[in-house]
């Protein structure tokens, strides 16, 4: 699907991290020495930030949003529309996005809606939240992206647990001047690739998906665990993401040489470098910001853009490209002026 909707403007961003550092050092004391070593070393992460046991992704997202309307001094009353994107919602029912309409004292005309995505999900929060201006419904949604994806990972899972952190991000999308151009694909044969397989009502929790097993490289989950084939992914997001991203810039009508900033979904530094190798543009345009935060799944663009973005920063905005890709298998790219987008740095407190 490529479409381009007028007159959506990205207003302001924002984003929040959980208090809790996890040095990725400090697992040498579980593995070996060189198996930490040689994980920081590929995925360019050394830190992550870990919620606390009652903490949720919807807590993370009110906490950015509340910050947001205060460093804006927005009218919490003109918001109409509310879009959360998560995979770890705070029930199964009801959906997080009308809990989150009161807890944030909302309108009660707000229209609210779960996105259930990961690392895509914000290019889809950002999509429906143009398609509902666009059509006259709305004219300022809060898009609220955020995952605590270290709940969903078993402790004895290395090859996750040293990758995915936990964030909670605030975007406000507004009737505006400017386009917004997005490319959005699809591919569910690889839906098992990147799953929790029990805990649905496909598969209900039990003691049978309860059972601890170990893989090839001493791996251990359960099926109410998160498990990821990384060579899959990777060899996904090399092929796809950079061809998704082109045909978007030719559908906008923009010279590739004009844009001035490329957000990739962080996934992890090597997939970063090796997707801006692919689209063949200088690394000046292509920031990377996993050393500090991992994997975020759906907040890693907003997280993205509140980090880098905010203050002094050499990027032209003006022409911007952001792009998500993973879970489902789901990809995605938005083209758009961010150049007055208002960013603000990452908040724990």
């Amino acid at each position: 699907m490529k479409t381009i909707i007028g007159n959506i403007d990205i207003k302001a961003v924002n984003s929040w991290l959980p208090e809790k550092v996890v040095e990725l050092s400090d697992f040498s004391s579980l593995y070996s020495e060189a198996e930490v070593k040689t994980i920081i070393k590929t995925t360019g992460v050394e830190r992550i930030r870990i919620a606390d046991d009652k903490m949720t992704a919807s807590d993370m997202c009110f906490n950015a949003a509340e910050h947001l309307f205060e460093q804006e001094q927005f009218d919490r009353s003109k918001i109409d529309g509310l879009v959360f994107v998560s995979q770890t919602t705070d029930w199964i029912l009801p959906a997080t996005s009308i809990s989150l309409q009161d807890r944030l004292g909302l309108s009660q005309d707000t229209v609210c809606i779960d996105v259930h995505y990961g690392c895509s999900g914000y290019i889809y929060g950002l999509f429906q939240a143009a398609t509902w201006i666009a059509c006259g419904a709305c004219e300022n949604v809060l898009v609220l992206a955020g995952d605590t994806t270290s709940k969903m990972i078993n402790q004895h899972d290395k090859s996750l647990r040293m990758v995915f952190g936990d964030c909670g991000t605030a975007t406000i999308v507004s009737k505006g001047e400017h386009r917004m151009g997005f490319h959005i694909q699809s591919d569910g044969s690889g839906f098992d690739k990147l799953i929790v397989p029990a805990g649905g009502f496909r598969l209900p929790v039990s003691e049978e998906t309860s059972i601890l097993e170990w893989d090839a490289d001493n791996n251990g989950r359960t099926k109410n665990d998160l498990f990821m084939d990384g060579l899959v992914i990777f060899n996904f997001a090399v092929n796809k993401v950079h061809k998704n991203i082109n045909l978007l810039i030719d559908e906008m009508n923009w010279n590739k040489e004009d844009v001035g900033f490329y957000g990739l979904h962080q996934a992890n530094d090597f997939m970063v470098k090796y997707v801006r190798k692919m689209l063949k543009v200088d690394k000046s345009l292509v920031p990377v910001n996993v050393r500090d935060f991992g994997n975020t799944g759906p907040a890693t663009l907003p997280l993205l853009l509140s980090d880098v973005c905010s203050g002094q920063h050499p990027y032209h905005l003006s022409k911007s490209i952001l792009s998500g890709f993973g879970v489902g298998l789901s990809w995605g790219s938005v083209a758009a002026d961010l150049s007055n987008t208002h960013f603000y740095s990452p908040i724990n407190k």
